[in-house]
């Protein structure tokens, strides 16, 4: 979507207004001769710094669920029925994150799929089956937590 300049009918569909610069003078501008090298030089740059942040996302995803899932299982008192569903989501967000957000991740960095047409199916399987199940215990939490206040007595 472009922004046109209609006010002093100098819209040319660039949007920028009066005044803006082309990029003549700066560099890697319209005015100066720029190396495609550099382009070329600053794309495995950033898809490095890309990779590391998905890793680390992911690891957390996954460390911060089995903490969760040992917490509720070493704690006798953490064993009730609302915690019990939030084990369940943990379990449901560690799948999510080991099955699904790893393989999406290489897919990501490598710009094509890598593991075969028959996995990528069971790709797709694990993401709608995981995400799914993710927000039904997020519904169940919700109804849980209703009923909790709605009758705090029962």
């Amino acid at each position: 979507m472009t922004a046109v300049n209609q006010t002093d009918g100098s819209g040319d569909g660039s949007g920028r207004g009066p005044g803006a610069s082309s990029g003549a003078g700066l560099p890697g501008g319209a005015g100066e001769d720029s190396d495609d090298d550099d382009v070329d030089v600053l794309s495995p740059l950033s898809m490095s710094f890309l990779g590391v942040f998905l890793s680390i996302v992911i690891f957390l995803s996954v460390a911060g669920n089995i903490l969760v899932c040992i917490a509720i299982y070493t704690e006798r008192s953490l064993r009730r029925i609302g915690n019990l569903f939030l084990a369940s989501l943990a379990i449901a967000d560690l799948f999510v994150a080991s099955l699904v957000m790893t393989f999406a991740g290489v897919n990501d960095l490598l710009g094509y799929w890598i593991f075969g047409a028959q996995f990528c199916d069971t790709w797709v399987a694990f993401d709608v089956m995981c995400s799914t199940a993710s927000i039904l215990n997020l519904c169940a939490i919700s109804l849980d937590r209703y009923i909790h206040i709605k009758d705090p007595l029962r």
